[in-house]
């Protein structure tokens, strides 16, 4: 245990050198802040009292409650436990609607539409033609997409599979030690006030695709580990580390079996020209290429590539917050998944004047699409039809196409759908039978209520930001 301990506080202090204030034990043990970093024997995460929805204001503010029905000529009902009445609230003050409970949507897609409104989708790509798609989703069947209404197609592997996304509760999380104020599970978030882990077996076995956003109050330290064998401490077993500041993550690997046990593969600086204090985090681990490469906000941080190849055993995530006083991290809106290939199954569309092509090579090909069928792409070079095998291509973006900023209305929504995929459109009425709606690009539309995780309002403004507190300052707030 001293050798692990020794070990843990000089990689932490290579990796967080300005985060942590700390001291030795007299028995070896790392401490910050009164408890011990790193702990041998893990517990399940409780999970509070169900509140039910979750309603917040567009200044940030919350209240739980329910929402009973919604249509644009009496506005919204919601019901609180605390107010004697229903509340009857309009749109324009509406930031989003986040449901306790949605139904799982069953998917076999074999490919991640995005839209230039900022919609996306999974289904599977039918046809293309010069100015329509044909595209099949779970809730429409085969439909008919405008194609200057999409921005990109990504072409997800055969054997891709989503493993996780949420978390609706903390079911299968399991925080390391007992210290309170580490982990806490609250409104579809976990939220950490002092250092502590946060992990969960996922099975990991092929390339895979972790997703999740991050906010923090300060500076923090965030150390993610990826195919980790044990999910209730960090451990030094053959696996790989990333380490998130504020301002830059870095890339080691782990390997206790080594004479040096840690390999630096180096940092990269943070693309977040804005400085804000959230962003969507994807780190992408491809084993065919040996490659682990980080994106925030669609954007690239760096590729890096293990030249010894790509050595894991584990299958589990970890996280491990290892910020100073008063730093506070919450992580949220998690989608794991799993495939095999040489190529990954995401990467971030880029807005170009021509029509490109991306290979499973990482080349590419730009020109005009003239279509897809057949299982083949057609690509005009000038003169030239280029007939290109499906197979080869992991990613088309298409020209951008000069569209008028659309008028937003206050009853323009964005659903957000369990297992990945957003719709907006113009809201018509929602019960508890049904939400119906009209779509630029789908025309008509209904769903059930409980194929919607989240509903987004007021989509045209910034989003606000809840500050980032731990969990016990929440508390009161709700009453």
């Amino acid at each position: 245990m001293r050798g692990n301990a020794a070990l843990v506080l000089l990689f932490v202090c290579l990796v967080f050198p300005a985060v942590l204030t700390a001291q030795i034990q007299p028995d070896g043990l790392f401490i910050s802040r009164g408890a011990p970093l790193i702990q041998s024997a893990g517990q399940p995460l409780a999970t509070p009292a169900e509140q039910g929805d979750l309603l917040q204001f567009v200044d940030g503010s919350v209240m739980h409650g329910g929402l009973k029905r919604m249509d644009a000529a009496s506005g919204l009902r919601w019901e609180n436990p605390a107010a004697k009445n229903p509340i009857d609230l309009q749109p324009g003050h509406i930031d989003s609607i986040r449901f306790a409970r949605a139904a799982s949507v069953t998917l076999a897609p074999t490919s991640h539409l995005r839209f230039v409104n900022g919609d996306d989708l999974f289904g599977s790509v039918t046809s293309l033609h010069d100015d329509h798609l044909g595209f099949s989703t779970w809730f429409g069947g085969s439909l008919t997409i405008p194609r200057a209404s999409v921005q990109s197609i990504t072409f997800l592997s055969s054997n891709y599979t989503l493993l996780y996304d949420g978390p609706s509760d903390a079911s299968g999380w399991i925080i390391g030690g007992h210290n309170p104020d580490s982990w806490t599970f609250r409104d579809g978030s976990f939220i950490s006030g002092s250092p502590g882990t946060l992990g969960r077996g996922f099975n990991l076995s092929g390339s895979s695709t972790i997703e999740f956003n991050l906010a923090w109050n300060d500076i923090f330290g965030l150390m993610v580990n990826i195919y980790s064998d044990a999910v209730d401490h960090l451990d030094y077993g053959n696996s790989y580390l990333l380490g998130f500041t504020r301002d830059e993550v870095n890339l080691r690997h782990l390997d206790s079996n080594r004479q040096f046990p840690l390999r630096n593969f180096g940092s990269a600086p943070l693309p977040n020209p804005a400085a804000k204090n959230k962003i969507h985090v994807i780190i992408q681990s491809n084993k065919e290429e040996g490659t682990v490469a980080v994106f925030v906000d669609n954007v690239l941080a760096k590729r890096w590539k293990d030249q010894n190849g790509f050595s894991a055993t584990g299958g589990g995530l970890l996280f491990q917050q290892v910020g100073g006083a008063g730093a506070v991290v919450k992580l949220s809106n998690f989608k794991i998944s799993q495939w095999q290939g040489r190529f990954e199954p995401e990467t971030s569309a880029v807005m170009t004047n021509v029509d490109v092509i991306r290979f499973i090579n990482h080349d590419q090909a730009a020109g005009k699409i003239a279509g897809i069928n057949d299982g083949n792409v057609t690509l005009a070079l000038g003169e030239t039809l280029l007939q290109i095998p499906l197979q080869r291509v992991t990613q088309i973006n298409f020209a951008a196409t000069p569209v008028a900023a659309a008028t937003r209305g206050p009853w323009e929504v964005r659903a957000c759908f369990p297992r990945g995929g957003s719709l907006s459109f113009q809201l018509i009425k929602w019960s508890d039978e049904e939400v119906s709606g009209q779509s630029a690009i789908f025309g008509s539309l209904a769903f059930q209520p409980g194929q919607i995780r989240q509903l987004e309002f007021n989509l045209g403004h910034a989003q606000a930001v809840a500050p980032v507190v731990s969990d016990k300052e929440f508390e009161g707030l709700d009453e």
